[in-house]
């Protein structure tokens, strides 16, 4: 594990803040270490150390930095996982993509659970292409933007790895643990102080 800071030691640091955030940081890099495998390893890296960096930043504004380096990181090892889990048709250009993305979009716009919606939509298609788009990194995505809680995209990434029969993948185990990655990062931006 990576080596703790100086204000990790008892009775350094103000009273409950440096606690708790340690509390986080060890969770999060016990997750990222067990995830350091194969072509995600350099990913995992950079997220424990842009991690690390924040949990010892005593400055909010170069703590905020670190955490958006590590959540871009992060970010980037959930697309990477998703490409490598969900078929996407080749004979599927980029323009096809788009408009079809597009169309998708605009029927689950409307919907108070759009992510039940991508699970329904993955198993009733029987086309390729829209089983790619709600499935792979459009989906995650678009979720992400519709601002779908923590638990709610938990949920989504569990029964998606279970339809895609990939729970036990390291690509899988990536997909299954990005919201709690997420939220654990999330709690380092209160800091020590």
């Amino acid at each position: 594990m990576i080596a703790g800071s100086d204000g990790e030691r008892k009775g350094d640091g103000p009273a409950g803040g440096e606690g708790a955030e340690s509390k986080a940081f060890k969770e999060l890099s016990l997750i990222l270490l067990s995830l350091r495998q194969g072509d995600f390893s350099a990913r995992m890296d950079k997220v424990l150390v842009y991690a690390q960096s924040a949990a010892r930043s005593r400055d909010a504004r170069a703590r905020d930095n670190f955490i958006r380096f590590a959540c871009l990181n992060l970010d980037a090892a959930l697309m990477q996982a998703l490409e490598s889990l969900v078929f996407r048709p080749r004979l599927a250009s980029k323009s096809d993509e788009q408009k079809r993305a597009l169309a998708l979009q605009k029927s689950f716009d409307g919907l108070e659970h759009p992510e039940k919606a991508l699970l329904e939509h993955y198993v009733s298609s029987s086309d390729p292409l829209n089983k790619y788009i709600v499935a792979g990194p459009w989906g995650h995505q678009y979720l992400k933007k519709r601002g779908i809680e923590a638990q709610d995209l938990q949920a989504f990434d569990i029964q998606l790895c279970e339809l895609l029969g990939c729970k036990d993948t390291v690509a899988g185990r990536i997909v299954l643990a990005y919201a709690g990655l997420s939220h654990l990062l999330d709690k380092l931006k209160d800091g020590p102080d």
